[in-house]
């Protein structure tokens, strides 16, 4: 009876192709969850940046209804003392800083009450007694307050002893165009209004903040 041949032994295997193909799927896997978080940081930046831009666009509606105020008031003597309801100051306090960025224990600056809390979030400061006015009416849903200082040295009437910041030259015409000439037209000597400022703040959705200054007079 023929025996048949014996079959020679199999090779052990070692298991290397395994661990290159774990190896890959890891490597994958990382850069799949660093591909994930790019695209989310992305999106975050971009709907920060479209929060700013919002929140800016609402200090140009808060400006116009500081100026509505200032024109309404024009004129009289209203404007000559506070109207601290209304948000507004006959006077600028000196080294004033509205933001509160400036303000240190070293260099310490005059702040506005912005949240209502005197300032607990910035120790190092001068004073705090200055409090916005709060627009009831928000802007694209952003809270809207603000700030109208005239610049003068003291409230009170200006003149001689109540130094104010003013345009260099001011003049009026009867004239509706400019170099136009008709019966009767003259140009007078005038004296314009004080500068007024109007410091907004604008605060939107994730702790969005916008500050912007705004110089006027009449």
């Amino acid at each position: 009876m023929q025996k048949l041949a014996s079959r020679p032994d199999r090779r052990r295997q070692s298991g290397a192709s395994l661990l290159f193909t774990l190896m890959a799927l890891i490597v994958l896997g990382f850069a799949a969850v660093a591909l994930t978080r790019s695209v989310d940081t992305g999106t975050l930046i971009m709907g920060n940046l479209s929060f700013k831009q919002d929140t800016l666009m609402a200090t140009n509606t808060a400006a116009e209804r500081a100026i509505t105020w200032l024109q309404g008031n024009t004129g009289g003597a209203v404007l000559e003392n506070d109207s601290t309801p209304n948000g507004y100051f006959a006077s600028t306090p000196a080294r004033l800083d509205p933001t509160g960025n400036r303000s240190t224990a070293a260099d310490k600056y005059n702040l506005i009450d912005w949240d209502g809390n005197t300032c607990a979030a910035t120790p190092n400061r001068l004073t705090c007694n200055v409090q916005p006015f709060t627009d009831p009416n928000p802007v694209n849903g952003n809270s809207v307050k603000y700030v109208i200082f005239r610049l003068c040295r003291n409230p009170g009437a200006t003149g001689a002893g109540n130094v104010c910041l003013r345009p260099a030259v001011a003049s009026t015409t009867t004239s509706s165009e400019r170099g136009e000439l008709q019966p009767g037209g003259r140009i007078t000597a005038a004296v314009a209004s004080p500068y007024y400022q109007i410091l907004v703040r604008v605060t939107g959705p994730r702790n969005t903040v916008s500050f912007t200054e705004t110089l006027v007079h009449f």
